[in-house]
């Protein structure tokens, strides 16, 4: 009896046990070793959990303080901007169809090294030679010379040279027609939604346009390239001797003035990238510059040149370039390890744990120089569930300050590890108390039975001796 009785309590402690406490339709799985947080939705990236120490950036250029200055220009269109977080600090007719003359060789120069090895051998053609206008740059590259892209990209870059696009535009496609067709193509897949190009120099046509913004596009792409940034900012060339052209006397200065120490124009934190001009376009430039851990690149074109021998493409583009570094800098806007909120972990080991939840990495942000922590607008996101075991370094959310129309968003993670709950031993206390408990009931109940019983016999016993007298 007393054998089954404690057989039936064990049966009931694991009833009550919580190792059964699974829902319809779910197994235990021993291999899952996993975290077990549950995120939302917006913490993923391609289907995983974005675990990497990055900053994301989102811009709306309508949620962006109008300066309370703002430069004014001579050049017909203009666009300033920062082409890592996108932010823009000018326009001007920033998206009308213009003609770009040279500024088209940075397309040109993108498509060569999107399909062409540096050290590959270009042969320049008489035809290509034949098919640059008179007045339009060269550098007098010889019909029938072998060049290596690297130094016809210099030759295309620094002296502006018209016959060195022809002959890289036949390397890459054929023929100057379908080059064109890959120039409006690749274009149209960066963004530019202004441009039509036909020729890969920039020779005038009057179907050969674009826009600023176009041209800033390109040269964001083209940046991407340590070849391209070194082109661009070298201040002269030589092209090398050949067994054509034997001597090495083409020596040619970069035609951006920005560049050069010996022109009123000089600016010294220019880095580049390329000029241009004809009498329908006007001044033209494409410039990049570097400077208080900002780059900049700065579109003008339609330009003119004052009486006293002032290029505008040059001053305008050094007055906005100005204008971006002494209004605007980078600020340290988080710290890294920052703790953001302070958690309690479900199914920890350790019942008292407080989890500190922290920002993954430093973010520096570009804003107005009067920036202040009222001026940044916080954002937190966090999994709608925490739960042990947790990973040191493990994405528990995210959080986005918004700064001056800029959104940067980083992951908000667990500064240490937190164990999980040891429930095998949780449940086999559990038993063990809840069995101890009914065992305890069972040999209370025993001795109030035993007790009742002796009780009622020596009642019995005294009733029957009582009767016993009586006879």
């Amino acid at each position: 009896m007393k054998k089954k009785l404690i057989a039936g309590i064990m049966a009931l402690c694991l009833m009550l046990s919580p190792l059964t406490s699974f829902a319809k339709g779910e197994t235990p799985n021993p291999n899952a070793h996993a975290p077990e947080i549950a995120y939302s939705d917006s913490l993923y990236e391609n289907g995983e959990i974005a675990s990497e120490a990055k900053v994301t950036f989102e811009y709306n250029k309508n949620e962006q303080e109008k300066p309370s200055f703002y430069p004014r220009i001579g050049c017909a269109a203009a666009f300033l901007a920062d082409p890592v977080s996108s932010k823009i600090f000018y326009e001007k007719d920033a998206y009308e169809k213009r003609y770009p003359a040279s500024t088209t060789k940075i397309l040109t120069a993108l498509l060569v090294l999107e399909n062409c090895k540096t050290d590959e051998m270009v042969k320049v053609s008489q035809e290509d030679i034949d098919a640059v206008p008179s007045g339009y740059s060269t550098a007098n590259l010889q019909a029938g010379e072998e060049l290596s892209v690297y130094t016809m990209l210099q030759a295309l870059l620094i002296p502006s040279a018209n016959e060195a696009a022809n002959s890289l535009a036949r390397h890459v496609s054929g023929s100057i027609e379908a080059f064109a067709d890959l120039s409006n193509k690749r274009a149209k897949e960066l963004g530019c939604e202004t441009l039509h190009f036909v020729n890969p120099n920039g020779v005038h046509d009057k179907n050969h346009y674009c826009s600023a913004y176009d041209l800033y596009l390109i040269a964001r792409e083209c940046q991407k390239y340590d070849v391209f940034n070194e082109i661009v900012k070298t201040k002269s060339f030589t092209v090398p001797a050949t067994d054509i052209y034997k001597k090495e006397d083409r020596t040619y200065s970069n035609t951006n003035a920005l560049l050069l120490p010996s022109s009123e124009h000089y600016y010294d934190a220019c880095t580049g990238i390329k000029t241009g001009h004809t009498s329908p376009a006007g001044e033209c430039l494409v410039s990049s510059s570097y400077k208080n851990n900002l780059n900049l690149i700065c579109v003008v074109l339609g330009g003119k040149i004052a009486p006293n021998g002032i290029n505008e493409r040059f001053y305008d583009s050094k007055k906005l370039f100005e204008y971006a570094y002494n209004n605007y800098e980078y600020k340290q806007i988080a710290d890294k390890s920052k703790t953001i909120e302070k958690l309690e972990v479900e199914n920890a080991k350790d019942e008292s744990v407080i989890l500190n939840a922290v920002i993954q990495t430093d973010i520096n942000a570009v804003a107005p120089n009067d920036l202040t922590q009222y001026n940044v607008v916080t954002k937190i996101k966090m999994a709608p569930e925490i739960k042990a075991p947790i990973k040191k370094g493990q994405v528990l959310g995210t959080i986005t300050y918004k700064v001056d129309g800029l959104n940067y968003t980083t992951n908000i993670v667990a500064d240490s590890d937190v164990a999980k709950k040891p429930f095998w031993l949780y449940n086999l206390l559990f038993v063990l108390g809840v069995a101890i408990l009914l065992i305890a009931v069972y040999i209370i109940f025993n001795k109030v039975v035993k007790k009742k019983r002796k009780a009622n016999r020596k009642k019995s016993r005294e009733s029957n001796e009582d009767k016993n007298d009586d006879e």
